[in-house]
């Protein structure tokens, strides 16, 4: 199967270093177009637009994204429970339509009860994640069916009519969540299973998992990471980077941080947290000093263009099939990656056709 690679866009800021008080580069229109028609120009076949308090909004960056673009799939994440099933399903299956069906959703149950409740949301982790199964189950009938009536714990509709009708027969959904409750969600209702950077063996152990549990729905899903790069010509520019990458961190940011570690019920996010001890590295070519100033997606693949590739493959060998990386700045970063990374990837896939 294809190995396919998104790139992410910063919609709460952008620099070459992190861990600030405000952001070297605001978010602005002009500048998040840019970043995703640089991607696609060098070659990513998506891009995730985050959603999230700090984030600038989701459904309208991605808007912004289809009307600027001509074939990078944006893969916009939605929380449950901020907006009814149905009227997403319509905004989606609008997105869809104006995009030419190249639309994916990110679902995003959500890991910081502080963070939630800043936006009104107050339910307990499992409930979040039976909320997000119910939700699930309203968003696809109504891509997927003509008429739906449905009634579950949290959402019910009657007689409801979808329209417009989503382009795509099935718009495809990545789903992260690393406790029981939510690998059952993943198991039920994602066509990708999305999980952080994390060392290759937990990485294995989350798949096989999730797998199994699929099965028992008769389901099958893929299997994606979201991870950054710092790819350079050689190592040791690689490692300066990185470096610099984290070179003037805030103290008050970082104990901010730490705070919303503390305070997080995440299961992925604790592990993650785990990795933040002696140099920061693990696995082949692995460094966890962004995690330092940054939730969820905090490791990066650190190198030169064949490290960063062996790096990557490791995910590659054990069944994960969607990349979604990201560097900083990430307009520069997008076209360091596709001159320097890309072609490795597509270099081999042309050699495992021939073969």
């Amino acid at each position: 199967m294809k190995v396919r690679f998104s790139w992410f866009t910063p919609t709460n800021g952008d620099g070459e270093r992190i861990g600030l008080t405000k952001p070297e580069r605001e978010p602005d229109p002009d500048y998040i177009v840019a970043v995703a028609k640089t991607a696609e120009r060098v070659g990513f076949d998506g891009i995730l637009v985050p959603v999230g308090t700090p984030f600038l909004d989701s459904w309208m960056v991605g808007s912004a994204v289809v009307h600027h673009t001509s074939k990078i799939r944006p893969l916009i994440a939605i929380r449950p429970g901020f907006i009814a099933p149905a009227l997403s399903a319509k905004m989606a299956a609008t997105l869809d339509q104006f995009s030419g069906g190249r639309i994916d959703i990110n679902i995003v149950t959500g890991g910081s009860p502080y963070e939630l409740g800043q936006d009104g949301d107050f339910l307990s982790h499992d409930e979040r994640y039976s909320r997000t199964s119910d939700f699930m189950n309203v968003l696809r009938k109504l891509w997927e069916e003509k008429q739906v009536d449905y009634e579950g714990p949290f959402y019910a509709v009657k007689d409801a009519v979808l329209i417009p009708r989503n382009k795509q027969p099935k718009i495809p959904v990545f789903f992260g969540g690393s406790s029981d409750a939510g690998k059952e969600v993943a198991a039920r209702h994602g066509d990708v299973y999305l999980q952080w950077g994390e060392p290759v063996e937990e990485v294995r152990r989350q798949i096989e998992d999730v797998r199994a549990r699929a099965g028992k729905y008769g389901r099958t899903l893929e299997f994606g990471i979201r991870i950054h790069v710092i790819v350079r010509e050689t190592e040791k520019e690689a490692w300066e980077a990185a470096d610099r990458l984290v070179s003037d961190i805030d103290p008050a940011v970082e104990q901010r941080m730490k705070q919303y570690y503390r305070e997080a019920d995440s299961v992925a996010q604790s592990r993650m947290n785990r990795l933040l001890q002696g140099d920061y590295r693990f696995d082949k070519y692995k460094w966890a000093g962004i995690g330092r100033v940054r939730k969820g997606a905090g490791t990066a693949v650190v190198g030169n263009p064949e490290q960063v590739r062996e790096g990557l493959q490791e995910y590659i060998d054990i069944g994960v099939t969607h990349f979604i990386l990201s560097g900083f700045p990430h307009l520069e970063e997008a076209e360091r990656t596709g001159q320097l990374l890309l072609p490795l990837f597509e270099k081999n896939d042309s050699l495992q056709r021939q073969a």
